[in-house]
């Protein structure tokens, strides 16, 4: 089968490896030049797309990052491309469109159980224009279309946790919060392609959803610092349950922090000696 991957930042990247790994042929269209073992890389901007050299083309993942976290950025990168991206596709058979967009189209919570069936109520500027991009793309691909909405990713590279309880920052008592390790970001999408018929939405986000000060304390005593004190503060965020993942067959690397925490802890200091 034929991938085109639109975006290979660091999840694009690492989906595209995943891709490969599985005998999958696979091109990537970013704005800089990249170079992945086994991907044919294109270097042009989704908003300028030429696609009639390419072979046809079977599944499209759609993995874009905003140039700033605006409500103008993310409208460029996320509406603004729809329609030359779709144009660039025409002549194609696309089976499969994969939008990735985000959980905090789900707004902020009181700390309530949140799923698939939940209904978006964005009440930030960006979670507005993602749950507006995501409306778009519907329009656009129809039955084609599966929206994917990740929580927090984390992974090797993406310390601000780490970062935070190093700092000593304060941290509300009874923040909820939700987060998917990078591999399994990745490794969800890929699997994606051995679903029969994927569902229309999926959340991606690991079995344990965890307040926030429980998380750092974890992290602080791993690496033997202070914790990091809590402030009383009233319940905020969401818990967030992963049924469409789960049900897909696809198993969880890391299903909750502690798995993924301790390998990136590992591995950086590793790094230090």
């Amino acid at each position: 089968m034929h991938v085109l991957i639109v975006g290979l930042g660091s999840i694009g990247s690492l989906l595209a490896t995943n891709l490969v790994a599985m005998g999958h042929q696979v091109t990537g269209l970013s704005r800089r030049s990249r170079s992945i073992a086994g991907v044919t890389s294109i270097t042009q901007t989704v908003h300028q797309a030429s696609l009639d050299q390419l072979s046809p083309v079977d599944w499209v993942y759609v993995v874009l990052t905003p140039d700033e976290r605006t409500a103008d950025s993310y409208r460029h990168i996320f509406i603004d491309s729809i329609a030359p991206l779709h144009q660039a596709l025409r002549q194609h058979p696309v089976q499969r469109v994969v939008f990735i967009s985000s959980s905090s189209v789900y707004g902020s919570g009181q700390g309530e159980w949140m799923d698939e069936s939940t209904p978006a109520q964005p009440d930030t500027p960006t979670a507005q224009v993602l749950w507006q991009a995501e409306q778009h793309w519907f329009n656009t691909w129809g039955s084609t279309l599966s929206i994917v909405r990740p929580s927090g990713i984390y992974g090797p590279g993406r310390l601000r946790l780490i970062d935070w309880v190093k700092q000593g920052k304060p941290v509300k008592h009874n923040q909820w919060t939700n987060r998917i390790h990078s591999d399994d970001l990745a490794g969800f999408l890929a699997h994606l392609t051995t679903c029969a018929v994927p569902e229309p939405l999926y959340l991606a986000t690991d079995m344990q959803p965890s307040l926030q000060h429980e998380v750092l304390a974890y992290l602080a005593q791993q690496q033997g610092l202070e914790h990091v004190r809590a402030t009383e503060a009233p319940v905020t965020g969401k818990r967030l349950h992963c049924h469409g993942l789960t049900q897909s067959g696809y198993r969880l690397k890391y299903p909750g922090y502690q798995d993924g925490y301790s390998m990136i802890l590992a591995l950086s200091s590793e790094n230090r000696h």
